[in-house]
């Protein structure tokens, strides 16, 4: 997790159009109703303010006022736990077991 300055007032995400990881951040910000400001990035040519940002100059990166994010599953747990509702993981440990293998098995 990294903090610099954010002079973006709207939660802004980096993303790639066909990049699997990018998709996953896009369907829980879409899931939770978030609204955010989408930058779609090429990756082969990465915006110098992205750079500054993220240390690894990957996509997906969420910038939320102060705090910069990298890595999906970082991003998307950060999202669940700043807006709690609708959950993305059942109640039950079983079945949130169940669909952690599943994510992962779509990530294979």
């Amino acid at each position: 997790m990294a903090v610099a300055a954010n002079k973006r007032s709207i939660m802004t995400l980096f993303s790639d159009t066909i990049d699997i990881y990018s998709h996953q951040v896009r369907i829980v910000l879409a899931e939770k109703g978030v609204g955010v400001e989408i930058s779609y990035t090429d990756p082969t040519k990465l915006p110098e303010d992205l750079m500054e940002l993220n240390p690894y100059g990957t996509v997906p990166t969420l910038v939320d006022r102060e705090l910069v994010l990298y890595k999906s599953h970082i991003i998307m747990e950060y999202l669940d736990e700043r807006f709690p509702h609708p959950p993305l993981m059942p109640v039950y440990p079983v079945s949130r077991g169940q669909s952690r293998l599943m994510m992962h098995r779509i990530e294979q």
